[in-house]
């Protein structure tokens, strides 16, 4: 009775275990549908600057460096970078042809009459991937494990979709 008691409880373990273990696959597919959200909503209202450029800075990040076409974004360990090229309208896809790599997890664009958006990630290391979400001229990088992209990309996106200059 007590080893059943024990295989039950190891079973038990084992299972949840693998339920909290995000696939690329599943993650994937819900970043595409999360930053297609976050893409088609109304962009947030913008509440932070860098010179000519305003943007939507969310609560839980600070801005820890500013030059002309770079904001390097803080939350918590996670550094984000934002970058505006103002000469590409909102409709271009120049930046998105610049991500080049050959085995992307994600990769999925999304347009309107007047932008062109688009996600990308690729894994960088085991179980660690480079996440890029962009429109036109503006895109924002970052760095996280499997289980963090799509809440990542979606909030980038929310980002993203904010930037005016």
């Amino acid at each position: 009775m007590k080893q059943g008691k024990v295989l039950f409880l190891t079973l038990l373990l084992i299972v949840g275990l693998l339920a909290g273990c995000a696939s690329v696959e599943d993650e994937s597919k819900e970043t595409i549908s999360t930053v297609e959200t976050a893409f088609n909503a109304q962009p947030e209202k913008t509440n932070s600057e860098n010179g000519n450029v305003s943007f939507y800075l969310p609560s839980t990040m600070k801005i820890e460096k500013k030059d002309e076409n770079n904001i390097i974004l803080q939350k918590g360990n996670q550094t984000f970078i934002l970058f505006v090229n103002p000469n590409e309208d909102r409709t271009s896809d120049t930046l998105y042809k610049e991500i080049d790599k050959e085995k992307f997890v994600v990769d999925q664009t999304f347009t309107d009459k007047e932008r062109y958006g688009y996600v990308k990630a690729y894994e960088i290391e085991d179980k660690f991937y480079l996440v890029t979400v962009g429109i036109g001229g503006v895109k924002m990088t970052t760095e996280v494990k499997v289980s963090e992209i799509s809440e990542s990309a979606s909030e980038m996106m929310k980002v993203v979709s904010s930037v005016k200059y």
